[in-house]
């Protein structure tokens, strides 16, 4: 897991590197990722600003649901985000994932025609992760300082499809910081 999530960060560096003539810094965010708030998780992430107060983010997370379920996600969403001159910012974001869960307990067993009883080996359950982001707690420190960074609070509201034949929706806490890393330009 971890060589995959170095091979995605570094495979979206290089392509912002080349791709962004302007661009001096490389905004980084880790978070705190509670499904249902208090279900701990993390995500890390890029985001690539574009047309003025709209961004591209790829994001990589995980959480566990205690007693229920464990999940792994990779996420892309567009971004919109407004930030006052003061520094406080406030975002609206829609994004689609992959959200891969894993039941939690004791081995699964399956009954065939004959009644026999088989042990059967559990892969998970892969999904489809549409989100909804609001993000009405942001402050950006670069505004009145020299501080590079920025930190957010937004309700994550996403949905598991399919779910048992039908979507699950799902919501979360996501609390993190986002560092702005200074990036050579090929210039003088």
């Amino acid at each position: 897991m971890r060589k995959i999530i170095v091979l995605l960060m570094m495979a979206v560096i290089a392509g912002s590197v080349q791709g962004q003539e302007n661009k001096k810094q490389l905004p980084i965010n880790i978070s705190y990722f509670g499904h249902s708030m208090v279900h701990p998780g993390i995500e890390a992430g890029y985001e690539n600003t574009f047309l003025g107060p709209f961004n591209f983010t790829v994001s990589i997370g995980t959480y566990v649901h205690q007693r229920n379920h464990s999940a792994a996600f990779l996420n892309a969403g567009i971004n919109w985000r407004h930030t006052f001159p003061i520094g406080y910012s406030m975002e609206f974001g829609l994004g689609l994932g992959y959200l891969h869960t894993w039941q939690h307990g004791g081995p699964t067993y399956t009954v065939d025609d004959n009644g026999d009883i088989q042990k059967e080996m559990v892969i998970g359950r892969p999904s489809l992760m549409p989100s909804v982001k609001l993000g009405l707690l942001g402050w950006d420190f670069r505004k009145k300082t020299s501080i590079p960074l920025r930190t957010n609070v937004d309700v994550i509201a996403f949905g598991q499809y399919p779910y048992n034949n039908y979507s699950m929706p799902r919501f979360a806490l996501k609390a993190g910081v986002t560092y702005y890393f200074d990036i050579p330009t090929g210039g003088n």
